[in-house]
């Protein structure tokens, strides 16, 4: 899937569900498409809706990703060894001055600048995580697995990692129903109690960097991890310092964005989002995740009552349809 940039600051920007206009989240300019990117996003869309929809039967629904996958684009790259790295991939875009591609069961990272630097901070980083000795989620598996990293011959360089099959971008997934955000927040939460027990801050944390399991309810994340900084460290700018507590602003945005609304605090309730989810994302977040965490488990009562699961209705209509 290629890139629209933004023509004001050069940003990427995505479109909305309706692939009709475009926003840019940094600057703030509105685009409407051109004929071009609109056809070329709707039949993307309409490819990932017609994945995601139908029978739930795993045989049914391997065999349309098997078509999907068949057409993917082929990317190669050339490395200083001489060897070669080939990947198909179903979509691309950009985090900073990273290039992700999605492929199958991986995302391949490609740093345009210091891609040395860049990429041993994401293994130091994720080789800091450490996880709690009662931990029975096996929370390691929504964090990055590191396969391998290679230096190319223009000068920049790929990591690569793994991810389950079936996990793809959250921004991919348009504006959800308060349900499935709420599913998301939960999901979230747990990402940012690892974070905190290790002390670390994820300045990334969004639509962008988030891959979710329609299916299972799984969320992982993957990206933007040659950012992450401890707790009480200054930014990179060495204005401010990174709080762990910033990861639970960031996870309030992105519910937001999921809901349709631009940031946290913005959110009102409605017949689609209960005053308790709406509430918790407006108010600023508790002192840490654990707290933040308890805080959560009580709105969610008040919002939807005991937990349950509630299979994500991922047909075209709802994920990518005129529901936006």
């Amino acid at each position: 899937m290629k890139n629209l940039n933004c023509a004001n600051c050069g940003a990427p920007v995505i479109p909305d569900i309706s692939a009709m206009t475009a926003r840019c989240r940094y600057c703030g300019t509105s685009y409407v498409l051109n004929h071009e990117d609109t056809d070329y996003f709707q039949t993307f869309f309409r490819k990932m809706g017609h994945l995601f929809s139908g029978s739930a039967d795993e045989a049914d629904r391997k065999k349309r990703a098997d078509a999907l996958w068949k057409n993917a684009d082929t990317k190669i790259f050339e490395c200083t060894d001489g060897s070669c790295v080939e990947i198909r991939y179903l979509y691309q875009y950009r985090s900073g001055d990273v290039e992700v591609y999605v492929a199958r069961r991986n995302l391949v990272f490609r740093f345009t600048k210091n891609w040395a630097d860049k990429s041993d901070c994401f293994r130091r980083n994720v080789s800091r995580l450490d996880y709690p000795s009662a931990d029975t989620r096996r929370l390691s598996d929504f964090f990055p697995r590191i396969i391998g990293g290679y230096a190319l011959t223009d000068g920049t360089g790929i990591l690569v990692i793994a991810k389950h099959e079936n996990e793809y971008p959250l921004c991919l997934f348009g504006k959800l129903s308060g349900r499935h955000t709420a599913w998301i927040i939960s999901r979230l939460e747990n990402l940012c109690c690892v974070l905190e027990y290790n002390h670390l801050v994820h300045p990334l944390i969004g639509t962008d960097t988030v891959y979710i399991n329609p299916y299972t309810h799984q969320a992982s994340l993957y990206v933007g991890f040659w950012d992450v900084a401890v707790h009480n460290s200054l930014s990179s700018e060495g204005k401010s310092l990174l709080q762990t507590r910033q990861n639970l602003t960031a996870l309030r945005n992105t519910a937001a964005n999921l809901l349709g609304y631009a940031r946290a605090g913005d959110v009102r309730a409605d017949d689609n989002v209960p005053q308790a989810l709406a509430e918790f994302i407006n108010r600023p977040p508790e002192g840490n995740a654990y707290d933040d965490f308890a805080l959560w488990d009580e709105m969610l009562i008040k919002a939807y009552g005991e937990r349950r699961f509630v299979t994500m209705e991922t047909d075209e209509e709802q994920i990518y349809g005129k529901g936006g």
